[in-house]
């Protein structure tokens, strides 16, 4: 793979007319953006009190350079080093307004399982593509390791949205499961090599929805065609993340997706590949969460009661995969795969699961009933049900 180089080593596009074109459509893209999030700010819930967050500069690779990111510490959470979950926020790989998007998250994690959260910030394309936000994930993961004294380095997951699931997994295979305990992708981009994926074309039909966006084909392909450039193959498993060893993972994944995302495939796909091909330990904790009448990012921007639950079951079945990583005997409590849960109903907290096993849309998950610490102790943490 050739990517090409200037004079001080920056990875970057061919200077040409091509490119030019993709930095006036992204930064149209991102005028619409800012206004986006500006306007659906009141859907995502503020962080509350119990939960503190500081601005902090990780230092990268890059002499001179920082990689900014906030720290999410509850305010009593206990002495001594704790877990930390770094999160990557998502971006179509170009945008930088939806980076905050995933406040309610990140609270809800830090709350509930009294760790730290990491949330990070990343270069954008096509000014910065490919592999420079994955450079910038690894320089994040890399500077907490070595923060022993702050973070219990036993104990490290991962977490991303949109393109930051996409990231999220290409950065927990960069490090190993040795290091990286479970990781969670939300709707992401999975595979960059099928005839249809620079357009964002996976063959599902654009039905009603809930809450979300329908993202559309043109957008689609401007956001590839900047993160990839045309001297990178498409196929590379650290774009196209379902072609990563899955050695390189860890036991405890999650996939989150709703059905009328057109990335709804890749999620269904990727999590199929682990209950087939790995090993006996990530086909134990491997989970698939199908969500149903919900389009891409539902969670940041729910408009109903519905899409409230599941936002809510999405956060809560993460935070129990984290701490199930976390916890000393969870190979001792879970005895089978884990099973998808779809039900065209509002979720209830356990879900039922279907008999036909061979169909992910009739599978479920259990989920947390109430706050407890990566040790599994019982603490005195807020719901995250609004």
């Amino acid at each position: 793979m050739v990517v090409p180089v200037d004079k001080v080593d920056r990875v970057h596009h061919e200077w040409t007319l091509r490119f030019f074109g993709l930095l006036v459509l992204v930064n149209f893209f991102r005028l619409l953006a800012y206004y986006e999030v500006h306007s659906t700010d009141k859907l995502r819930p503020q962080v509350k009190d119990d939960v503190k967050v500081t601005k902090i500069r990780v230092p990268s690779r890059d002499k001179g350079r920082y990689i900014t990111a906030y720290v999410y510490e509850p305010v009593n959470m206990p002495a001594g080093p704790r877990p930390v979950n770094v999160n990557i926020h998502g971006s179509g790989f170009c945008i930088n307004a939806f980076y905050g998007n995933s406040r309610w998250f990140n609270y809800c994690v830090a709350s509930n399982l009294q760790c730290y959260v990491i949330d990070s910030d990343y270069r954008k394309a096509p000014e910065y593509p490919f592999p420079l936000a994955i450079y910038d994930c690894q320089d994040v993961i890399n500077w907490v390791f070595t923060q022993h004294e702050k973070f219990d380095l036993d104990r490290v997951s991962m977490t991303g949205f949109s393109a930051g699931g996409n990231l999220a997994l290409a950065t927990t295979n960069h490090f190993g499961p040795d290091k990286i305990k479970a990781v969670t992708s939300f709707y992401a981009p999975l595979d960059g090599s099928t005839s249809n994926a620079s357009v964002g074309d996976s063959g599902v039909e654009k039905g009603p929805f809930r809450s979300g966006v329908i993202m559309d084909n043109f957008v689609f392909s401007v956001f590839f065609a900047a993160y990839v450039t045309l001297q990178c193959d498409p196929g590379d498993p650290r774009i196209s993340v379902m072609n990563l060893p899955l050695e390189r993972l860890p036991d405890h994944i999650l996939f989150v997706a709703g059905d009328a995302d057109t990335l709804y495939p890749e999620s269904v796909r990727f999590y199929q590949h682990v209950m087939k091909n790995g090993r006996s330990s990530q086909q134990r904790h491997c989970r698939f969460l199908s969500v149903p009448n919900e389009a891409h990012a539902f969670d940041e921007q729910p408009k109903c009661p519905e899409s409230v639950a599941w936002r809510d079951k999405a956060f809560a079945q993460t935070i129990d995969l984290i701490r199930s990583s976390w916890t000393l005997d969870a190979l001792s409590s879970v005895h089978s795969p884990r099973k998808m849960h779809s039900s065209k109903e509002s979720p209830s907290i356990d879900g039922t699961a279907s008999d036909d096993l061979s169909n992910p849309a009739n599978q479920t998950i259990t989920t947390m009933s109430q706050p407890r610490g990566p040790d599994g102790e019982l603490i005195p943490a807020p719901s995250i049900r609004m």
